[in-house]
């Protein structure tokens, strides 16, 4: 006999793979969040540089048309980090859906799991009950003989 076996399995293993599927969706946001944030600090420390370089050659003298390139460069890398800035946002939206998700997954999942442990005691149970009921049988057998 291969013991009782839970009818609900197919199901509980759907869920583990939906589970899964879960982590690997919030690792992957996770990342790309990562990602953009260290690209977003990496803007920042850029412009930084910029203006001090920008002040540096002013104090020693700059011409118009190189005060010009600095003024552009800068605000096309401002606007670069205000866009980094809005994304960063929605993957920070996104991570929270994903976890949501998990948690939600990891809920179900756990429940099945939580069903099948009690479907199963009450099977050993009646598996116990059924052996003593036979082993009182046999002893009262024995006793009439």
């Amino acid at each position: 006999m291969a013991g009782p076996e839970f009818r609900l399995e197919q199901v509980l293993k759907f869920r583990k793979e939906v589970e899964k599927m879960h982590q690997l969706e919030l690792a992957t946001a996770k990342q790309q969040h990562e990602t953009a944030r260290e690209r977003l600090r990496s803007e920042k420390a850029l412009m930084e540089r910029l203006a001090q370089e920008c002040a540096q050659r002013q104090a020693g003298g700059i011409e118009a048309k190189d005060l010009q390139l600095y003024g552009d460069f800068t605000r096309r890398k401002a606007h670069e980090i205000q866009q980094l800035r809005d994304s960063l946002t929605t993957l920070e939206k996104a991570v929270h859906e994903k976890r949501e998700a998990l948690l939600v997954a990891s809920k179900e999942k756990k429940a099945l799991e939580v069903f099948k442990e009690k479907k199963m005691r009450d099977l050993r149970m009646e598996q116990l009950y059924k052996e003593r009921a036979f082993l009182d049988e046999i002893a009262v057998q024995r006793g009439q003989k």
